[in-house]
């Protein structure tokens, strides 16, 4: 920065700082001080939209955007310093008084979160394409639930239904490659890149999707499969996978990158949002007075391309994240797309704060590394190969030979916290904190998919069919469910602030459970007059609960049970874990409710009841305390 754009008592503490008027000081060294003397020592800064400071209890926020992120630091939209956190809880504050957050947002914030954003629509779409549809794509695939006979009496196929749940489920399997490929891929190519190649990949996999539709088929009634579509729908649905699960781990990064600490949370409830309402257009698009046709189907698997041409046409809106910049040991760039982001000038003291605070972890980061790095040579010197700690070192590190590194400056924090401590299942078996933080994340995270939620997405409208009920009811239920969940989103940061994690989970599994015994009471009369009402009610109440707390606090308690060093490897568990136990569920219930008929939600109750005896006795609130009082708690436990 030149001089001139700096203020004068900026570069006179600057020059204070020297060791002697007369010795040497680099550019860098200068710049530095120019920066630090600007940035407040302060709890917190006085007048600064967010409050923020390094003091700050924003400061104890990861940096991802989930829903009720936020709301663990923050009470009734106020914010104090992290040493008097738990004070901001009480009703009346002991210590200090809190900040009132305000405003924080900017034109170019906001470009940028909406347009990454997109990808996150496009994903929700994908996930909920398949459920009103599938009456007239599994026609046209050849693949109907039951053929005719001369006579006119309905066979019911099992290995149709098989084969559906494969072209359902295939989408999840392609979420786990891409989901355990973007760590390594993002950190190296950067945010804004990885997003722009996931939206290619969301584009070739709807044109592959629409692609189905060309091969000549002869519609047999069900006896004779179409393997052409069909294979390319699955290939077509594993590619949307492989992108949608890119997204859902990219996007809450680069949103919490990007975004200021005290509108992460809010940025990861539109980000939930945006999930939602993709699921619901795809639902009210497969009606059949939409596009759920014989001639309209292609054109509604392929209606993602033109979000993704979109995100392509308006990606100079997407500013590449400052922190990856910081950590790739690039501070003036993230410097300048920092000021870009807020919209303010270069010397603003909450601007300045909050890069002073990315750059100290990336320094400190740096320090440790160095010192390990060090360490390991000194032990590799005295053998004539290449010792196997250095070596596990390089390889952790992306090294391509023998005592070779990254450069120290490219390591996050995290990383380097990795670097020194011992492998996560070391752990578990040594550290109670991280034996009950994988416990507990791992845990729900399953029940949150083996709850059934993901089978009332893509198949209720199979079922209800099945089970005797008419197309209007069916149509209703797929309705009610994606905007039950659209409704409840935007709920879930308002409860949690007034509820807390703990009680919200509690509450939210036992009324999914409960939701989920009244489906079953309704699935078994069908032809009474109050089973379809109750079936709707009831199919609402289902993902409405399980949107208000089960599914955001899964999601949100790896960011803050795990300590620092297992906290990426232990959410990237935590994703794996979602996406195969979805698959699981979601590939086996036809199956399962051709067996258990109208009890074919009866094991997901019984899991749900299981899960809540679970939470209520080994997951914590965690609301109001910081991250170190939070791994305290589970280390005693």
């Amino acid at each position: 920065r030149s001089p001139a754009s700096v203020p004068a008592r900026v570069q006179e503490a600057a020059m204070r700082s020297r060791v002697a008027a007369d010795s040497f000081v680099p550019a860098s060294y200068l710049r530095d001080q120019l920066l630090l003397a600007s940035r407040s020592s302060e709890n917190l800064v006085d007048g600064c939209v967010g409050g923020f400071s390094r003091t700050s209890s924003l400061a104890d926020l990861a940096y991802v955007a989930v829903p009720g992120l936020t709301q663990r630091v923050v009470h009734n939209r106020s914010v104090v310093s992290l040493a008097n956190l738990s004070d901001n809880f009480s009703e009346i504050p002991a210590h200090e008084s809190p900040v009132v957050l305000t405003g924080g947002s900017s034109r170019p914030l906001a470009g940028a979160a909406a347009v990454a954003m997109l990808s996150t629509l496009m994903c929700g779409y994908s996930l909920g394409s398949m459920n009103t549809l599938s009456k007239p794509l599994r026609a046209a695939l050849g693949i109907p639930p039951a053929a005719l006979t001369p006579e006119g009496v309905a066979i019911p196929l099992p290995s149709n239904d098989l084969l559906w749940s494969l072209i359902v489920s295939i989408f999840m399997l392609g979420a786990l490659l891409g989901c355990n490929a973007t760590t390594a891929l993002t950190d190296r190519w950067g945010r804004k890149t990885y997003l722009l190649w996931v939206t290619a990949v969301f584009f070739v996999g709807a044109l592959l999707e629409a692609a189905s539709a060309l091969p000549e088929c002869a519609v047999a009634g069900g006896w004779l499969v179409c393997f052409d579509r069909v294979l390319l729908l699955l290939l077509g649905r594993l590619v949307s996978g492989i992108a949608c699960g890119g997204a859902a781990v990219v996007v809450p990064l680069y949103l919490g990158e990007v975004s200021p600490a005290h509108l992460r949370g809010a940025l990861g409830t539109a980000n939930q949002l945006a999930l939602g309402l993709g699921m619901l257009a795809a639902q009210l698009l497969g009606l059949p007075a939409g596009l759920g046709t014989l001639q309209g189907w292609p054109v509604l698997l392929g209606l993602p391309a033109l979000p993704a041409l979109l995100q392509l046409l308006f990606q100079p809106l997407l500013l590449e994240s400052p922190r990856w910049y910081v950590v790739m040991g690039n501070d003036i760039m993230a410097e300048e797309m920092l000021v870009q982001l807020r919209d303010r000038p270069p010397d603003d003291l909450e601007v300045q704060e909050e890069l002073y605070c990315m750059l100290e972890a990336a320094r400190r980061g740096h320090d440790l590394l160095q010192i390990q790095l060090e360490r390991s040579l000194t032990r590799a010197s005295s053998h004539s190969s290449c010792g196997s700690n250095l070596g596990a070192q390089s390889q952790a590190m992306g090294a391509a030979g023998c005592g070779s590194a990254l450069p120290a400056a490219h390591m996050s924090l995290d990383d380097v916290a990795q670097l020194r401590a011992p492998p996560i299942w070391q752990a578990v078996a040594t550290q109670p904190a991280v034996r009950r933080a994988l416990l507990i994340t791992v845990s729900l995270t399953a029940l949150q998919q083996l709850s059934g939620v993901a089978n009332l997405f893509n198949f209720s409208s199979t079922y209800l069919l099945a089970r005797g009920f008419s197309d209007a009811t069916c149509a209703s239920v797929a309705v009610a469910v994606h905007a039950s969940n659209v409704c409840a989103t935007l709920l879930t940061a308002l409860l949690m602030d007034y509820l807390g994690r703990r009680r919200l989970l509690l509450a939210s599994t036992f009324g999914a459970a409960a939701c989920a015994a009244l489906l079953t009471l309704a699935a078994a009369s069908p032809l009474e007059p109050w089973a379809p009402p109750l079936c709707i009610a009831a199919a609402a109440g289902f993902v409405g609960s399980f949107a208000l707390g089960l599914g955001p606090v899964a999601l949100l308690l790896p960011a803050e049970v795990f300590p620092a060093a297992y906290r990426s490897t232990g959410a990237a568990l935590a994703s794996s874990v979602h996406w195969t136990a979805q698959f699981a569920t979601t590939f086996v219930f036809l199956l399962q409710a051709e067996r258990l008929g109208a009890a074919a939600f009866v094991p997901h109750a019984a899991l749900l009841l299981f899960g809540l005896v679970f939470a209520a006795v080994h997951v914590p609130e965690t609301r109001g305390k910081s991250l170190d009082q939070i791994e305290k708690e589970l280390s005693r436990s």
